[in-house]
């Protein structure tokens, strides 16, 4: 009996394009340079014009494309994709990355128009980018949309709902797409880092420690007792398990939420 053949899957024939959002620092920046390590051509946005400076090469080598803009507008997202597809012939796998840390503040104080913006970032702007690279993603052999989630958006952080709330949305968000996106057999996954060395992270840190009234180092320590690999991960980390997600030897994964977290466990 002849084996099946898979569908949708990478060919040789051509570099896969992929698209990563808030691509200027941490994760985002790990993963597009991972990405045009693997012989990608990359579309990248970012809020920060130092996007543009970190891609400079790339971009002049005609491997990347830069878009500078809140991925929150839509003539940014807009730009990203027709750009994209026009540089380099279509999509293949979308990245969504780009995210904000919201409010620190517990609910009863919440601000609403800070809680608004926190999911037209985190969410809303997900979905609608997502919506443009669809019918992209549907004309490629190996449709991959990874969507970034967090720890947080599982385990519940004090003063941290809307963080929290966008990052447990974005996670059913991804089952939503692999249920509705798998028969035209495309891929949705999310991945969930845990403590990773990102600047967002380290304003985070710095916040925590004031508030607790210890030192930097001090939280630093603490929250790395709680890791059992006893480290924070780093960019290039959850960087891999991206790079892996929009491979060929991914093409069975589908819904997932892939924890990035040394083996950290609450509950």
């Amino acid at each position: 009996m002849p084996e099946p053949t898979a569908p949708n899957q990478p060919g040789a024939s051509a570099p896969r394009v992929a698209v990563v959002t808030g691509a200027a620092s941490g994760i985002g920046l790990a993963t597009a340079r991972r990405l045009l390590g693997d012989g990608f051509r990359v579309g990248l946005s970012d809020l920060s014009a130092s996007l543009t400076d970190a891609f400079a090469a790339d971009i002049d080598g005609g491997s990347a494309i830069a878009v500078v803009g809140d991925i929150a507008d839509e003539g940014v997202r807009a730009e990203l994709i027709e750009r994209t597809h026009e540089a380099f012939g279509g999509i293949d796998a979308l990245v969504n990355n780009a995210a904000s840390p919201g409010e620190a503040a517990e609910v009863a104080e919440l601000n609403l128009d800070a809680l608004r913006r926190t999911l037209e970032v985190n969410v809303v702007a997900v979905i609608a980018l997502t919506q443009l690279a669809i019918p992209h993603l549907r004309q490629s052999r190996a449709g991959r949309i990874v969507n970034m989630g967090s720890l947080f958006g599982d385990e519940p952080v004090i003063g941290g709902a809307p963080y929290c709330s966008s990052k447990g949305a974005i996670h059913t968000l991804t089952r939503v797409l692999a249920v509705e996106l798998g028969p035209s057999g495309i891929t949705s996954n999310t991945v969930a880092p845990g403590f990773i060395l990102t600047p967002m992270h380290a304003e985070e840190v710095e916040f925590q420690a004031q508030e607790r009234g210890v030192s930097v180092d001090e939280r630093y320590a603490e929250l790395r007792a709680e890791v059992p690999l006893q480290r924070h991960g780093t960019a290039e980390d959850v960087a891999d398990t991206v790079a892996w997600l929009v491979s060929g030897g991914s093409s069975y994964v589908s819904g997932q939420r892939i924890a990035v977290n040394g083996g950290v466990q609450f509950g």
